[in-house]
């Protein structure tokens, strides 16, 4: 799940189990061979049932079963059994060889791989922040700090909505840059005419606006490559450059160029035969429309000045960035933790609201790392407010921390296929934000508070979006049938 929440497997249905442990929209008396048996009942030996059902779950999960509810759920989702079918064959399906994983579990060669990614990826997150950061003072003398901050204005919202959409469809699947390599060519034509070209017709801001998109995006596809720290180097040395009193138009045009080559390469280089499917196009929109939102949030309190005041408000953002990838890579542990607490529970009290399960365990852990993250890496950013050009409000911080719980929640939503939840705490939370600064400024109310109208924003997609995961999570076998979806 990114900075964001998302997991790497995408939901193509909203069935989840209930507490007779039945599969909501799955019929148990549904025939699917069209011969009046289902699959897992059909006329044969116990043994070829078994070797089928076998098969189903091997497909599905990748493993033997870790425990009779994590079978029976399997086989009524995905053969059209019924509950009395399913629950006789379960037994006979969790492997007594399979070892459980311990509280902290050994990863396998490509876990670590994965892992080794995700903290690439990291360090080239805080990377990139610190070199953007960097950027403000000297392109603002460039190009004029209105004009910067316009074009940051413009390309941060647009530059999330496609990472968002990008990690729905593509880059949050195992094989991922294979899967993207096939859709490659038609990806880039469409951002060049629905984004590049009208950015770039857009006046002074917007042709910048375009080469901001083109480079953040980018170097999400290229840390996804494992080559993140090749692509923050860059952005070191475009700072290092425009210190110098390189002219911004060649830095960001050189970055540009040099990003979009190494994307190519990246993708070139990694494209192998693989029967993983791309995130259907309906899920990938509604994860655009909602990074979308995130962005909007970040650039529609004017009172941040994007561009305008040095290092401050980006440096700013850091704390709560690091402390929302770290929340996030936590998250990862529902697809593990959540099987194991519920090994040899009892089908009916599976699904039962307990505010103390393995989902909320996760939940919990997640949202103390995030916050707790942010709080201290944002007491020691203050600490250094000379060195950091006056980036040291409480409120900014205070702000941003919320947006980084805000986009957390929205995307464990997303990922947890709650998508009607998701877009209403969105667009609850822009709307907010909006109708406070109007408010204030209709009524000559002069609020001096940096990212006051952002803190309002945030709260009230904070307050949209915990019922319904609350919900969901409290019901760690709702949560499970869930996730098997998912995956």
């Amino acid at each position: 799940m990114s900075g964001d929440g998302n997991g790497n497997g995408r939901a193509h249905g909203s069935k989840r189990a209930n507490g007779n442990g039945r599969v909501n929209g799955v019929n148990g008396n549904a025939h699917p061979n069209g011969d009046g048996h289902t699959p897992a009942n059909r006329g044969g030996s116990a043994a070829g049932a078994n070797a089928y059902a076998e098969g189903v779950l091997d497909a599905r999960l990748g493993r033997p079963a870790l425990d009779v509810l994590e079978a029976t759920v399997v086989l009524e989702a995905w053969t059209g059994a019924p509950a009395a079918n399913a629950m006789s064959l379960a037994p006979d399906l969790v492997s007594s060889d399979y070892r459980l994983r311990d509280a902290n579990p050994s990863l396998d060669a490509a876990e670590d791989r994965e892992q080794q990614s995700v903290i690439a990826e990291g360090l080239t997150l805080v990377l990139s922040i610190m070199s953007v950061a960097a950027w403000a003072i000297p392109l603002s003398k460039d190009y004029g700090p209105h004009v910067l901050a316009n074009a940051i204005r413009l390309a941060l919202p647009i530059a999330v909505a496609l990472q968002w959409g990008l990690r729905s469809r593509y880059l949050g699947r195992r094989h991922a840059l294979s899967i993207f390599g096939r859709d490659g060519i038609a990806f880039c034509a469409l951002a060049m005419v629905a984004v590049e070209l009208p950015l770039a017709l857009i006046h002074r801001s917007g042709p910048i606006a375009a080469t901001l998109v083109a480079i953040w995006v980018g170097g999400t596809i290229v840390s996804r490559r494992g080559w993140g720290l090749v692509y923050a180097t860059t952005l070191v040395a475009a700072t290092i450059a425009l210190d110098d009193g390189a002219p911004a138009n060649l830095v960001l045009g050189s970055l540009t160029a040099f990003t979009l080559i190494v994307c190519v390469v990246g993708v070139m280089t990694r494209r192998q035969s693989t029967d993983e499917r791309a995130g259907s196009i309906p899920r990938a929109l509604l994860a655009t429309l909602l990074g979308g939102c995130i962005g909007a949030l970040l650039v529609s309190d004017p009172s941040l000045g994007w561009g305008v005041r040095g290092l401050h408000p980006a440096i700013s953002l850091l704390p709560s960035v690091i402390g929302s990838f770290w929340g996030g890579y936590y998250l990862w542990n529902l697809y593990d933790v959540i099987p194991r607490g519920l090994s040899g529970m009892p089908l009916a009290s599976a699904s039962s609201a307990r505010m103390r399960g393995p989902a909320m365990s996760i939940f919990v852990g997640a949202i103390a790392r995030l916050l707790g993250a942010t709080v201290v890496l944002s007491v020691v950013v203050m600490l250094a407010g000379h060195w950091t050009h006056g980036a040291d409000a409480t409120s900014l911080f205070v702000a941003f921390g919320g947006v980084a719980l805000v986009s957390l929640l929205i995307g464990l939503l997303e990922s947890l296929s709650l998508r009607r939840a998701a877009l209403v705490a969105a667009a609850a939370a822009v709307a907010a934000e909006f109708a406070w600064y109007h408010y204030a400024w209709h009524y000559g109310i002069h609020l001096h508070t940096a990212g006051a109208a952002l803190v309002v924003g945030a709260t009230v997609g904070v307050l949209f979006s915990l019922p319904p995961l609350i919900a969901r999570l409290a019901r760690s076998g709702n949560t499970l049938a869930t996730t098997l979806w998912i995956q």
